[in-house]
């Protein structure tokens, strides 16, 4: 494995490793901000506050994607990093001098606005620096280095957020500082703008448009894709409603841990094992599970995997105790390991190879639009109930299977899982 990572290109080794370190360091502080703005303004209004950011971000990476083509790569994600490195200054300032959670708001919208500049723009420059041979390893050490990220920083931040926040926030700064610097320092441009091409404006973002135009004729793509939305829409519940739902009713839970006697479980720590479980989960089956897809039908597995994951957050909404929190989590994981790869090779076999870049910028927006459809569910949540809550995110698996079926009921059922699980 050294090996093969010593033949990557300088720029995907220095990306591969700021990005682990990022992942790290942020999961300590940036999925328990839900948390924190929910205690001061209540559930609706942090949903609003959430889904400010995921719009933000949203907006700024159609924006910078389209800037990194015509200023180049390394510009672009320098200034992002340089955003997010003052957006964790102030979040550090704020809690330093205990201003409350509007400035840390206010960091969170600049942090919106660097990873929108910084994210698209650093993808592109892994596919620039790539060969077509090198990009399923290079995706597959940033898949695991996520992973492991979560599994080291969400733990941590389970432990210290309530306490010792400010802790955390000097390690983000000096963390993204140095990222910063490994940006500016390491990376080396990749994309050489043509020459001629207009500074100003909005440049490349008519271009931008017209491929959307072209996806936008694809009824069977996007139908997979709104699917996509829906089932993201679950994952992204974990740190909106329903870290807040286990924040509010594990007030005064304690569990007996044995050698350790009785220990605390409040929402941040319930939050933390959902997360170390799922982590794990996926670190340890991600193998056993591709080889076991290899040859099958990924529409029928796709489907399995989306019902499994709706349920597992459904029960994950009605239960408090850790055991039963850890057999939802179990659930949920399994269907993430089913219906990820399968997912990924359906979207393979429909996308034209004429115009992929379109098509694998518009199915990268489900992220952004789940986080966002998530960050409402604050909003219905204090309306719903936890009862209501769950049979919404039952339907949200429910449509998404029904989505999804319907949108590849024309592929051939041939096992292609091999692609995206190699």
């Amino acid at each position: 494995m050294l090996a093969s990572l010593r033949q990557l290109h300088p720029n995907v080794r220095v990306r591969l490793v700021t990005t682990f370190l990022g992942k790290v360091t942020g999961t300590t502080v940036l999925p328990f901000l839900g948390l924190l703005f929910a205690r001061e303004h209540g559930a609706a209004v942090a949903g609003l506050m959430l889904g400010a950011g995921y719009v933000l971000q949203f907006l700024v990476g159609l924006y910078g994607g389209a800037l990194s083509d015509t200023r180049g790569r390394k510009r672009i994600m320098v200034w992002g990093e340089g955003a997010k490195v003052a957006a964790f200054v102030v979040m550090l300032l704020a809690a330093l001098g205990g201003a409350g959670s509007g400035w840390i708001f206010a960091a969170t919208l600049v942090l919106a606005l660097g990873n929108g500049l910084s994210s698209p723009a650093g993808e592109a420059m892994l596919v620039d620096v790539s060969t077509p041979e090198s990009r399923a390893f290079m995706y597959a050490v940033n898949y695991w280095g996520n992973n492991l990220g979560y599994l080291l920083g969400v733990p941590l931040g389970g432990l210290l957020f309530r306490d010792h926040l400010p802790v955390l926030l000097g390690l983000l700064v000096l963390v993204s500082g140095v990222i910063l610097w490994a940006t500016a320092t390491r990376i080396q441009e990749s994309w050489r703008p043509t020459p001629g091409a207009r500074p100003g404006g909005a440049p490349g973002l008519g271009q931008l448009l017209n491929s959307y135009r072209l996806v936008a004729r694809d009824r069977a793509f996007l139908v997979l894709t709104l699917g996509g939305v829906l089932v993201l829409t679950i994952e992204f519940a974990r740190t909106t409603f329903l870290a807040v739902r286990l924040d509010q009713d594990l007030v005064n839970a304690v569990v007996n841990v044995p050698g350790l006697g009785p220990l605390a479980f409040d929402g941040a720590r319930a939050l933390s094992l959902l997360t170390v479980v799922n982590t794990l989960l996926i670190v340890l089956g991600t193998a056993p599970v591709a080889r076991f897809l290899t040859g099958r039908d990924p529409r029928r597995w796709m489907v399995v995997g989306f019902g499994l994951f709706g349920l597992g957050y459904a029960s994950a909404m009605l239960l408090s105790a850790p055991l039963a929190l850890t057999l939802a989590a179990l659930v949920f994981s399994v269907g993430e390991l089913l219906y990820v790869p399968t997912r990924q090779a359906v979207v393979a076999d429909m996308v034209p190879a004429e115009r992929r870049g379109a098509y694998m910028a518009v199915n990268g927006l489900v992220f952004q639009l789940g986080k966002w459809l998530a960050a409402l569910g604050l909003v219905v949540w204090p309306l719903l109930g936890s009862v209501g809550m769950a049979a919404l995110l039952l339907g949200l698996a429910v449509s998404g299977s029904v989505l999804g079926w319907q949108a590849t009921r024309r592929l051939p059922g041939t096992g292609r899982v091999e692609r995206a699980a190699s």
